[in-house]
């Protein structure tokens, strides 16, 4: 599967692929277009992002992080944070274990 391919690139909302779901993980890509942002939410589960493509904006407890391509990031379980694009196309990868 190539993800870049297969993200439906939306201006108004984010773009989700489902990757790969099993019954002890959940994979998927977000793709984001410059400046649009996955809303605040929290994960209740360990999760690892990773960028393919792009750079981001992270920000939890009140700090931005840059992340860049193939930047990986440990998304802490139960804090609110919020991931904004700042290239024209950003694309990340969210491996998530149940």
């Amino acid at each position: 599967m190539n993800i870049g391919k297969n993200l439906l690139w939306n201006e108004l909302k984010p773009a989700v692929l489902s990757v790969r779901k099993t019954e002890k993980s959940n994979t998927f890509a977000v793709g984001l277009t410059q400046n649009q942002v996955l809303a605040k939410h929290k994960t209740a589960t360990p999760t690892l992002l990773t960028v393919l493509q792009g750079e981001i904006l992270f920000r939890i407890n009140g700090e931005s992080i840059r992340l860049c391509t193939l930047d990986a990031f440990e998304i802490p379980v139960n804090q609110e944070h919020e991931v904004i694009g700042v290239e024209k196309e950003n694309i990340f990868i969210l491996f998530q274990e149940k």
